[in-house]
């Protein structure tokens, strides 16, 4: 009696990681806590105010509302910036956030949410809620000027589902 051949796959390596945040470098803040949109923009202002294609910043904040990171998230073009929830989540969940506020700027100098704005911002805010982390506001800063718009007031960003 003979034994029947036996194929053994090649077992699968898997690789054990951990994921860390890296500090780049760091930034006075002098408020030190978010509590409107002024100050929100005070703090993305300086990053995105001089820049000839849309830039998306996102910056972390502690139970405080104390500013913990500042990420760049998305260079895009002169009218879109592509970005995914996935890609602005991930360092506000490597920070440990309570909550996020996000900023992107337009060249033109034009506030006014755009439809793919609106769009963007209620699919972030309910990959938000699953995570269990406040989108407390999405701006909208024009370049080259001192103008500057908030979808949470505007009332873009509801709280329902």
């Amino acid at each position: 009696m003979t034994k029947p051949e036996v194929k053994c796959e090649p077992k699968k390596r898997v690789n054990i990681v951990s994921l860390q945040l890296v500090k780049e470098s760091s930034l006075l803040y002098g408020p030190r806590r978010i509590t409107n949109t002024r100050l929100a923009y005070e703090l993305f202002a300086p990053y995105l105010k001089e820049k000839d294609r849309e830039h998306l910043y996102v910056v972390g904040l502690n139970t405080k509302k104390e500013p913990t990171f500042l990420n760049l998230t998305s260079i895009g073009t002169i009218n879109q910036a592509i970005a995914v929830p996935r890609d602005i989540l991930k360092p506000a969940i490597l920070a440990n956030s309570a909550s996020i506020i996000v900023a992107h700027c337009h060249p033109s100098g034009d506030t006014a949410a755009s439809y793919a704005d609106i769009a963007f911002s209620e699919n972030l805010r309910k990959a938000c809620k699953l995570l269990q982390i406040d989108l407390v506001d999405h701006l909208i800063i024009g370049c080259s000027t001192d103008k500057y718009s908030s979808l949470k007031e505007q009332g873009y960003l509801k709280s329902e589902d």
